[in-house]
């Protein structure tokens, strides 16, 4: 989870605390997810493996259309993240450019298994299951960091 930009002042002293301590660990995970049900659920804002760096305001249209989660960049762009009009036609902007370089990048981030996951649940052949259990993580502390999130 990306903490730039973000506001922890109006948190309550335990959550901004623990922001804070997040904030000074680096996290692994490895490159490709087995479960198609935590796939989708990859968050595309302030994610720590989708990078949305076409600028902020293209990550607050995201937010503001409730398009949080590569699922949902699913249903709308289709299994090949090739919809590049479609999507911006929902976060009612002008440059399908734009979000076509930002569709490119995340599709460029997914290894071919997780695309063809991916297929296989847009044709009906595969279902997330919600007992999946938690993708693989490892947490150390971030000694280069300098100070944690403000």
């Amino acid at each position: 989870m990306d903490l730039k930009g973000l506001r922890l002042n109006n948190l309550s002293g335990f959550y901004g605390g623990l922001f804070k301590v997040w904030g000074l660990l680096r996290k692994e995970r490895p490159e490709c997810c087995g479960s198609l049900f935590w796939l989708l659920r990859e968050p595309v804002v302030r994610g720590s493996r989708f990078v949305c760096g076409v600028g902020p305001s293209l990550q607050q249209r995201l937010c503001e259309e409730r398009i949080l989660t590569l699922g949902q960049v699913v249903e709308v762009c289709g299994p090949r993240l090739d919809n590049a009009a479609g999507l911006a036609s929902r976060l009612s902007l002008r440059s399908v450019r734009v979000v076509s370089l930002l569709l490119q990048s995340w599709k460029q981030q997914l290894s071919q298994s997780e695309l063809a996951l991916i297929a296989a649940h847009c044709n009906g052949l595969k279902s997330p299951n919600d007992n999946d259990s938690f993708p693989e993580m490892q947490c150390f502390p971030d000694l280069s960091s300098g100070s944690p999130a403000k």
